[in-house]
């Protein structure tokens, strides 16, 4: 065993590299304390907004979200219901809405077409509505692909009221191609798990990707994107493309690549169904572990890319390879128990350069407890479920267990890319959101 550990016996390195990660999403959360301004006159601005729906059934959730779309505070926008040849009603409960209004539609995928992936759904309700654009513009005002918009809301989702008039400004900068809206779990309060998922996306996308934002590095996620219809375009393909499975992270990075700057907002969310079970969570984190390394392909064109900002591409190369930071966490744990066990006789003189004292007690506190303090108050100020002030420190350890499933499913992901595994598999629902 000794010829197989001797060459980690040194685990320092692993300690400097988490200090790294550590120190650097600290700046980010110090970076998170301001926004970037929008122009006052932007708020004018009304391109057409065409929200994209893929579903699969859904028919637990699919007469709320579309509903909840429907009542949208914004004129110009159409909804299009994009069933995936669904085994349930979720065709039929949209085709009734759709019979009182004008602005949804519903498309009917049918085999050998449909059930390919939800780029294909997303593909194929882009080329209805490139088909629409060129038969009959009035449908859209009488606006050009720079002014039209393709959001895409998952089957569960739904958005705030006023997602639209927050948004559409952004986009009167002739350089934005794509934005992302912050994420909520609406059912937090179903069980642990769920709340878990929910400080996991509130802190994220309320911390990260506000920082982001000012650097211009945000990414896309599944649900609650925008994109410029004329920036899919210049893409000259499929936007979504059906072998990623992170197809939205596939398509943010690709739009950056030819230029398109990428903007957040947390000033409204879009809200989706947390998943109440392990095994259809760990299955999830999977895929989206495994697409993440999909994209690493992506970074010697962002590192050679003279369209990208150099801030911009140190910090989604950043991005992009720091996915192996759980990793290394999990490593020294491990290790650390082990030494801590005499097990095996691991060594770290991490830090040992300070004299033991107030400085050495002070950094390690910072390294150990910083992220998580960042984490808390992002979820504490932005989150429609705050936690109670004594269920905070409980919270706190249980969501630092509860990171621990990204390394279970990185083992499972590099076992997949191992045995060349690169099927989607959906999410299932549960009724629990549509009551919500």
């Amino acid at each position: 065993m000794d010829w197989l550990l001797a060459p980690l016996k040194d685990t320092t390195w692993a300690s400097w590299f988490v200090s790294f990660v550590v120190v650097y999403y600290f700046v980010m959360w110090c970076f998170s304390f301001g926004r970037r301004p929008i122009d006052g006159e932007a708020s004018s601005y009304r391109p057409f907004v065409v929200i994209l729906v893929p579903a699969l059934n859904e028919q637990d959730v699919i007469k709320k979200s579309l509903t909840d779309l429907l009542a949208i505070d914004y004129e110009d926008f159409l909804i299009i219901l994009m069933n995936d040849d669904s085994d349930d009603d979720t065709s039929a409960i949209a085709r009734g809405l759709a019979a009182n209004t004008t602005k949804l539609m519903v498309v009917d995928r049918r085999m050998p077409m449909a059930r390919s992936g939800k780029s294909s759904v997303l593909n194929h309700g882009l080329s209805i509505v490139n088909e629409m654009l060129a038969e009959e513009p009035s449908r859209f005002g009488g606006k050009a692909a720079d002014e039209i918009l393709i959001g895409v809301v998952d089957g569960d989702g739904s958005l705030d009221h006023d997602t639209l008039r927050i948004v559409t400004p952004y986009f009167s900068d002739s350089s934005v191609g794509q934005l992302q809206i912050g994420v909520k779990i609406a059912n937090a309060n179903a069980n642990l798990l769920t709340r878990m998922q929910d400080m996991e996306f509130v802190g994220f996308s309320s911390f990260v990707q506000v920082a982001r934002d000012r650097i211009g590095s945000s990414g896309l996620g599944g649900n609650g994107q925008f994109t410029r219809l004329s920036a899919l375009a210049q893409l000259g393909r499929d936007p979504w493309t059906p072998t990623a499975l992170t197809e939205d992270l596939d398509l943010g990075l690709a739009l950056v690549g030819l230029g398109w700057e990428t903007r957040f907002t947390n000033r409204c969310f879009v809200h989706q169904q947390g998943l109440t079970r392990w095994r259809p969570l760990l299955r999830q984190r999977t895929r989206w572990i495994q697409g993440h390394y999909q994209c690493w392909k992506y970074i010697p064109k962002l590192l050679t890319s003279k369209n990208v900002k150099l801030a911009t591409k140190l910090d989604l190369t950043a991005y992009l390879l720091l996915v192996i930071t759980v990793v290394v966490v999990t490593f020294l744990l491990i290790t650390g128990l082990l030494a801590l066990m005499n097990i095996y006789p691991f060594r770290n003189t991490f830090l040992d350069f300070i004299p033991s004292g107030y400085l050495h007690r002070v950094i390690n506190g910072f390294l150990m407890f910083a992220p998580i303090v960042a984490y808390l108050y992002t979820y504490q100020r932005y989150s429609d479920f705050r936690l109670k002030f004594w269920e905070i420190p409980a919270f706190g350890f249980l969501f630092f267990m509860y990171s621990y499933v990204w390394s279970f499913a990185t083992m499972r992901a590099w076992g997949r890319m191992a045995f060349r595994r690169n099927e989607w598999v959906k999410t299932p629902r549960v009724a629990a959101a549509a009551e919500k």
